[in-house]
């Protein structure tokens, strides 16, 4: 007790300058509230109550140690730091306590919260450990990809619909927290579930709302939204997962949508386009006002009836012409054709004169399964995303073009992925978090690899269901992944590696926690629980 008082008195003799630099390093920041509000000394107290404009509870997991911490928050911290809350960042299952401390405390408000971003939750439950793989996912998307080449199937969007989340989001979305509210944020893998209330309203309190980060399940939703919002909205951040006209009814509540402050709007749409004119082009033509567009498109250019791959004249001629403020224009669109007519990539390059020289660059491939596509984009690349890359796209440049790329996915049926090729992505996207592998040919140079020291320093997720054998050696027996925590793979494939046994495979597996097969492995799991220590199974 004379070590603790003393300790005490020895901080205390600190300036405050010192005192905020060691609670800045106190994580989570909830800890630090919980041991200094409410123990008495007045001095330190205010310098906490300083630092709770922000409030983050996603450190919380479902068997979590902080259980009695996050008592404590709500029955003695939230009461004193109820006016000070400004911005809180939290998980779903947060949100009836929210809601319910509000409702006891506060007529149902924060008074001063203007910002509220939720959180999936998507956590190991023993560890917290995230993750992006679900099994019921990977499969649909494996099954509707065959069918649909150049598919994406990353990331892993979560549906509520039907689970205790959803109607935790509608109670949210619909009670008197949201009054203060003027920027709203969800989980970017999360869909909003489908409104339900009386005239569909998706924020029926929220009169503040001015910015708004969300993702929606199909296109006539976004067209909901901004009619119901559009006259107030400043900033838009969307991602649809599907776009396609459900109804003729569309159109004309397109062209009712009204946005006059609508400055700063991304558009986020990686599942391919079905209906790209109809939908699309016609809601931007919409937004005269815009000064700040981002679009991250992916185009089926076949059932958009479009007559070429997306180009610079396109741009102009469909987007750029309606919006005289437009002062930033960044863009990263892939265009995706069944069965198309030849083109020389100069041809692409010569639509973008108009722009400054070395602001836009481009890429074309013609695959062996009848698909083709076009990826244009601006520079600096604005996205962290890059689906279905191949030999042929100028990933690698002195001027490290993609570097802060975090999801990858490979897919090439004209020529293999060399070891070459791999440790040039090793180097050029040290970032690199997700990398999905999609290529079925053997590698021609594998005699002459002579290191085994490849490292992906930060690559927690790996897909390698639809690849030749070649390729899961190169990432488990010729590659460091010190951060694997997710792995899918096909299930023959697996059981060959765990057969081989080899050190280097034990060590990088040894730290995943989700492992997703393409069928069930019954007759082999000791062998697995052998080779995956973490894995529940």
């Amino acid at each position: 007790m004379n070590c603790l008082l003393k300790d005490n008195v020895q901080l205390l003799d600190l300036p405050d300058e010192l005192i905020l630099n060691i609670m800045n390093k106190v994580k989570p920041h909830v800890l630090l509230l919980s041991s200094i509000i409410t123990i008495g000394n007045n001095r330190l107290e205010q310098l906490a109550l300083d630092r709770c404009h922000s409030i983050d509870l996603t450190f919380d997991y479902v068997q979590s140690p902080y259980e009695t911490l996050i008592q404590r928050f709500y029955s003695d911290i939230m009461p004193h730091i109820i006016n000070n809350v400004q911005s809180l960042t939290l998980t779903i299952r947060h949100i009836p306590h929210i809601i319910t401390f509000a409702e006891k405390n506060s007529n149902g408000t924060l008074p001063n919260l203007t910002h509220l971003k939720i959180m999936i939750g998507k956590q190991h439950d023993q560890t917290g450990t995230p993750y992006t793989l679900h099994r019921s996912r990977m499969k649909h998307y494996r099954i509707f990809r065959r069918s649909k080449p150049l598919l994406p199937i990353i990331p892993q969007f979560v549906r509520l619909e039907g689970y205790i989340g959803s109607r935790i989001l509608y109670a949210v979305r619909c009670s008197p927290l949201m009054r203060s509210i003027v920027s709203f944020e969800l989980d970017d893998e999360c869909i909003l579930p489908i409104v339900s209330n009386p005239g569909r309203l998706f924020f029926p309190q929220s009169m503040q709302l001015t910015h708004i980060r969300i993702t929606l399940d199909e296109f006539d939703e976004c067209v909901s939204l901004l009619s119901q919002l559009g006259s107030q909205l400043c900033s838009l951040t969307i991602s649809i997962v599907y776009v396609y006209v459900e109804n003729a009814d569309i159109i004309s509540q397109i062209e009712s949508i009204s946005c006059p402050h609508l400055k700063q709007l991304t558009m986020k749409i990686y599942q391919n386009i079905i209906h790209y004119e109809e939908c699309i082009i016609s809601v931007l033509q919409r937004f005269s006002n815009i000064e700040y567009l981002t679009l991250l498109l992916a185009i089926d250019g076949t059932t958009s009836r479009l007559n070429n791959f997306v180009n610079g004249f396109d741009l102009e001629k469909d987007i750029v012409s309606y919006m005289p403020n437009l002062r930033q224009f960044n863009f990263h669109i892939r265009t995706i054709f069944e069965n198309a007519t030849h083109i020389e990539i100069d041809t692409i390059r010569q639509s973008f004169l108009k722009y400054q020289k070395g602001s836009v660059d481009c890429a074309v491939d013609y695959f062996n399964n009848n698909y083709s596509q076009c990826q244009i984009y601006s520079l600096p690349f604005n996205g962290n995303r890059l689906d279905f890359i191949s030999n042929r796209f100028p990933l690698f440049n002195m001027n490290k073009t993609f570097s802060m790329v975090t999801m990858l996915l490979l897919f090439d049926d004209v020529k293999p992925f060399e070891n070459l090729f791999f440790a040039r992505i090793a180097r050029d996207l040290p970032y690199l978090r997700t990398l999905e592998l999609f290529n079925e040919l053997e590698q021609q140079e594998k005699t002459r690899v002579t290191t085994n020291n490849i490292e992906f320093t930060h690559l927690s997720t790996l897909i390698l269901f639809d690849i030749h054998m070649d390729y899961a050696e190169q990432f488990l027996y010729r590659s460091h992944l010190p951060c694997l925590i997710e792995l899918a793979i096909d299930k023959d494939i697996l059981l060959t590696i765990i057969a081989q046994d080899q050190q280097p495979a034990r060590d990088n597996c040894s730290k995943v926690e989700n492992l997703l097969t393409s069928e069930t492995y019954c007759d082999s799991v000791d062998a697995v629980r052998n080779f995956f220590p973490l894995v529940s199974h």
